[in-house]
């Protein structure tokens, strides 16, 4: 087989993974944006907290764990130079949701872009064990909260005229069977809720979209973990390739066109699934 030289030669300067990471500071695609994430104090969360101030947005955050928002606000702080503020509050409670905007209103912050990430899961109940406070609370935390949310934030959006961005955090359970029928049920709802929101809110010009991942974790090191059955990588997913993802539907400069999409990230699991 003949190679072209030019092709051959072209692909062996491509920057690698680790080229492209240490050249990520020179472009910001979030600049001034006010992003607000749930749960940011751990894994995906955090992870999304500092892709978004990476490129340049301004970081306001929720956990239920006050000794984490002090230590992520101190690392945004020392970090990046943006403003960052973390607010102790849960999404499954309407209470806390209705402070949480007033604060925000408060200080005269306009969301841009809100990242539902917040959710739970259960231990795998059969429908004969299933009890009615844990569906309330997987549903609660799940769908409920992170919609009645997402409706504070977008109708402060539409009054303002920001034409934001909604995030959710799903799962390819949305899809396929995790033999957890409440955790898998609550995605599929959030799944469906995109789709509708996405819609209604057109004509704010308000986008909707989904992050759908498969098994994200890494170890105390930041490596992937192995996996023989993902079909890439054969590893576990970081979480910042969540985040970048989470960047890409943020960005009015690459997702503009897009809403009402569930983006899939699963290092191919659910290919196995047949």
């Amino acid at each position: 087989m003949k190679i072209n030289k030019k092709i051959f030669s072209r692909f062996k300067s491509m920057n690698t993974p680790e080229e492209l990471e240490s050249n990520e500071n020179e472009w910001q695609l979030l600049t001034g944006k006010n992003v607000l994430i749930t749960g940011a104090c751990s894994n995906i969360g955090w992870c999304i907290a500092q892709e978004t101030a990476r490129h340049g947005a301004n970081v306001y955050f929720t956990d239920i764990n006050e000794t984490k928002i002090n230590d992520l606000e101190r690392q945004l702080g020392d970090d990046f130079q943006v403003k960052s503020r973390g607010f102790v509050s849960n999404v499954s409670q309407t209470a806390d949701n209705d402070r949480l905007v007033s604060q925000l209103s408060k200080s005269n912050v306009d969301i841009d872009v809100l990242v539902n990430n917040v959710g739970i899961t259960s231990l795998n109940p059969t429908v004969h064990s299933i009890k009615m406070k844990d569906f309330e609370k997987i549903f609660q935390t799940n769908v409920f909260g992170p919609l009645y949310l997402t409706g504070l934030i977008t109708q402060l959006m539409a009054q303002n005229i920001i034409q934001g961005s909604i995030i959710f955090l799903t799962s390819i359970h949305q899809w396929t069977e995790n033999r957890n029928i409440l955790y898998s049920s609550s995605k599929a709802a959030v799944g469906m809720i995109v789709k509708e929101l996405a819609s209604e809110l057109l004509q704010d010009k308000i986008r909707v979209n989904a992050i759908a991942p498969g098994w994200v974790e890494e170890d105390n090191a930041g490596r992937a973990i192995k996996a023989s059955d993902r079909v890439i990588h054969k590893t576990s997913i970081n979480p910042k390739y969540i985040a970048r993802a989470a960047v890409y539907l943020a960005s009015e400069h690459y997702s503009r066109f897009t809403t009402g999409t569930v983006l899939k990230i699963d290092g191919g699991l659910i290919l196995n699934s047949g």
